[in-house]
């Protein structure tokens, strides 16, 4: 349901494609993020971050984010976070309950769908393929691959270029779990589809003008997604 104080997006309709944010949407990446911000964060003598914190701060990419937060050493703290990414983000690769069902049965539904992130995009496919998760997504882009990162649209148009569909002329649905992800949706025309299961709330949504479809978890959204393709037969 929205809050019936800030005016309505255009009515949902039976999505032509569904976008998906990764972090905290498809996968509880909380904990192991937290952990690369603090590894960093130590390496240059500065005070670890909460876990709420971290929840504020990797909802940006980390280029948007270190150069803010470590200055002229942003490069280097940069290669940091990365360097212990890869060695370790398919050991900590945990799916949200009932990811992998989820998107199996919105793929017998012959929806098409792909992922738009903040994560670097080389991590993304790798995660992607380890969950098996690529005979599902298709169109893919992470961190890096547009000229811009979310919120700007860039990257969602790049995955919508993929799929060869428009907003203009499709119904393109994007889930994610942070008013970042909302402001990606709104400025690329997508319907921005909130999930409550993640890093962030519905409040920071209106906090930010914003005013979403939300939704609880999995369960709640694939009955939406039934319901528009039962009643289109």
């Amino acid at each position: 349901m929205r809050n019936a104080k800030y005016m309505l997006m255009k009515p949902l309709q039976k999505p032509d494609a569904i976008l998906f944010d990764w972090d905290g949407t498809l996968i509880d990446s909380l904990p192991a993020l937290h952990s690369y911000y603090n590894h960093v964060l130590g390496a240059f003598s500065m005070p670890f971050i909460s876990r709420e914190e971290a929840r504020a701060r990797i909802r940006l990419s980390a280029r948007d984010v270190f150069p803010k937060l470590f200055g002229d050493q942003w490069q280097n703290a940069f290669d940091l976070y990365y360097d212990c990414v890869a060695k370790t983000h398919l050991d900590h690769l945990v799916a949200m309950d009932g990811g992998g069902d989820f998107i199996a049965r919105l793929a017998a539904l012959e929806i098409p769908m792909g992922v738009v992130s903040n994560k670097r995009h080389v991590f993304l496919l790798k995660e992607i393929a380890h969950l098996g998760w690529d005979k599902y997504l298709v169109a893919n882009v992470g961190a890096g691959e547009a000229a811009k990162d979310k919120p700007a649209p860039d990257p969602l148009h790049m995955a919508m270029d993929q799929l060869h569909i428009s907003p203009d002329v499709h119904e393109i649905w994007y889930v994610g779990d942070t008013e970042t992800d909302m402001m990606a949706a709104v400025a690329a025309g997508c319907q921005p589809i909130f999930i409550e299961h993640g890093l962030g709330t519905r409040d920071e949504c209106y906090q930010h003008g914003l005013n979403p479809y939300v939704f609880k978890g999995f369960s709640d959204l694939l009955a939406e997604v039934e319901k528009f393709s039962r009643d289109s037969q």
